[in-house]
C-alpha cells in the first residue's frame, strides 16, 4: 500500500451525517465553555497569590539589577 493506492478497508465506514457532525460540535463547544468557566473560577480563587508571587519576583530581579549596577560603577 502506498500513498497513491490507499488501503480500501479504511474507507468502508459509512459517512457521518450532518446532524451527527452538528451534535459533536455542540458537545465540543459545551465542553469548552465548561472548562473555560472552571479555569476562570480557579484563577479567581488564586489571583491574589499569583500577583504576590509576581511582585516578589519583580522585586528580586530589580534588587539584583540595582546591586549589579551599583557594584559595576567605579
Amino acid at each position: 500500500m502506498s500513498f497513491f493506492s490507499p488501503d480500501p478497508s479504511k474507507h468502508d465506514k459509512e459517512p457521518t451525517t450532518m446532524a451527527s457532525r452538528i451534535l459533536s460540535f455542540c458537545f465540543a463547544a459545551l465542553l469548552g465553555v465548561v472548562l473555560l468557566y472552571l479555569a476562570i473560577e480557579l484563577l479567581a480563587q488564586i489571583w491574589g497569590w499569583l500577583v504576590l508571587i509576581g511582585v516578589i519576583a519583580l522585586g528580586a530581579v530589580a534588587a539584583i539589577w540595582i546591586y549589579r549596577w551599583r557594584s559595576s560603577r567605579w
